[in-house]
């Protein structure tokens, strides 16, 4: 998927999910569609179980963007930071959430159907606090718990049929061809837009209402939202076009007021923000970088003269050094920072990841394997570690920690990648075969799945739930791909 085709997707999500989910769930649950009637609830308009099919839909079209932001450090940072919310909001303790970022400079935020929340990594780094960040998670969060998709389906009774699959076909079609796309798109979606502005502008309030408690509950400052919102609106204010989250997201003077005004309702606090916020803006901002020879020299420069004082900013030269394989440097300095902040996980990773790339990983095992005794959940140690244990040809050590923790990280495409590799290293062949098919289910390629799946049921296994799992599995993935094929021949 090219970047003009991602962009185009997702700044239609946010304001079509409601056209395209509409049509997903109607065509892979019947032969007609019944569009939803005027009075109808939210519950009987999409049921939870069908925006999870829908969210799940989508996101294997994103799975399969190189512009899917796979960095584990970042992704790690962006799933506690939103979990840290969901705790704080009983009504999304029952919903399934997962948090990922989008590779692209622009200011946005989006939610799809199935809790799937998605963050542009330009976003992170205009955010000027962690309760900004938090601000926005919260407010997404608040979409997909107040069921903003399903009751805004209900003001789309007067879009027609061939409307609602017409704009299905094109979103897909821009994933692929964003020309042809948009074309499609702006034949489709004028006709619906108007009818569900005013609603849309509800949903942001009621959401605005929601993230503000939510970032109370969870000992965020209460004041970042509208505080960040201000900032993108007067930065704005003289130039061609705004930031895309005040397009997708409908702001005015009299929203932020009432954003600050119940702000003031709750006890002011002043949130210090975590060491892994100002590295995790680093570490985007050196993926940024990665081909600018002229920033490289400036702050090589400004290091060579100690002008560099802060930890973002060493941090920042030592991912940099690690881009241009100087690794002995950046090995250097992160170890000091480590040292200044022992036990900082995200300085752990980016340490032994300089140790893997130079050859000597396995310097870097006791000190990991100490701290993982001390978090045994925590996903950065455990794909760091079993990097190391594979390197050093030490396979069912690492397909042995991986295990241990298959269940939280079933969602996770470079946990499953690496526990796939160990296997293979193992000799562990028919298991191999079905972590390789989770893999590709997760990205959305059904039909290499399905093989994958296939040989690791007529494969011999020592596991003797093996057969039952794995035929579990291959049922999954026919079903999927029966309703794409339906879901094609409908449009």
């Amino acid at each position: 998927m090219s970047r003009s085709a991602l962009k185009t997707t997702l700044s239609l999500i946010s304001s079509t999910t409601l056209v395209v989910g509409l049509a997903f769930a109607s065509m892979s649950s019947a032969n007609t569609i019944d569009l939803p009637k005027i009075g109808e609830t939210a519950g009987s308009t999409l049921s939870i179980a069908q925006e999870q099919q829908i969210g799940d839909q989508i996101m294997r079209q994103i799975h399969r963007s190189e512009f899917l932001m796979k960095d584990p450090i970042v992704t790690d940072y962006i799933q506690h930071l939103g979990y840290k919310l969901v705790a704080a909001n009983p009504d999304a303790l029952g919903r399934q959430f997962q948090f990922f970022v989008i590779h692209e400079n622009s200011i946005n935020a989006f939610a799809l159907p199935g809790g799937y929340i998605g963050i542009h990594s330009g976003l992170i780094n205009a955010s000027r606090s962690e309760s900004e960040l938090a601000s926005v998670l919260g407010h997404e969060v608040a979409h997909v718990t107040q069921r903003h998709l399903a009751r805004r389906l209900e003001r789309q009774n007067e879009l027609s049929l061939p409307s609602i699959l017409g704009l299905l076909a094109s979103v897909l079609v821009a994933t692929q061809d964003p020309e042809a796309g948009m074309a499609g798109v702006a034949a489709t979606q004028a006709a619906g837009q108007q009818s569900i502005i005013n609603h849309t502008r509800d949903n942001e309030r009621e959401a605005d209402r929601i993230g503000i408690t939510m970032l109370s509950a969870a000992g965020f400052d209460v004041r970042a939202a509208a505080d960040f919102f201000e900032t993108l609106q007067q930065s704005s204010r003289y130039t061609f076009k705004p930031p895309e989250i005040l397009l997708t997201h409908p702001l005015s003077r009299n929203r932020i007021a009432a954003a600050r005004e119940r702000a003031e309702l709750y006890p002011k606090v002043e949130h210090q923000d975590s060491l892994d916020y100002t590295l995790v803006k680093s570490r985007i901002r050196s993926k940024a970088l990665i081909n600018d020879r002229e920033a490289f020299r400036d702050i090589e420069q400004k290091y060579q003269s100690n002008q560099l004082k802060t930890v973002e900013q060493r941090y920042l030269f030592a991912e940099l050094l690690k881009n241009n394989a100087r690794y002995r440097l950046a090995i250097d300095i992160l170890s000091k920072l480590y040292n200044e902040n022992p036990g900082n996980q995200l300085l752990l990773f980016s340490l032994s990841e300089a140790h893997l790339a130079n050859g000597s990983g396995q310097q870097m095992l006791p000190l990991l394997e100490e701290q993982l005794a001390k978090t045994p959940d925590s996903t950065k140690l455990i794909l760091s570690t079993s990097e190391i244990y594979l390197t050093a040809g030490k396979a069912e050590k690492a397909e042995k920690l991986l295990l241990r923790y298959s269940d939280l990280n079933q969602n996770n495409p470079a946990y499953l990648k690496l526990l796939a590799k160990a296997q293979a290293d193992a000799g562990h062949t028919p298991e191999m075969y079905e972590t390789t098919g989770q893999y590709l289910m997760l990205l959305g390629d059904l039909r290499t799945a399905k093989k994958h799946f296939e040989l690791a049921l007529h494969a011999t296994s020592e596991d003797p739930y093996a057969q039952t799992r794995i035929q579990a599995r291959l049922e999954d993935v026919k079903q999927k791909m029966r309703a794409m094929i339906e879901a094609a021949a409908k449009r």
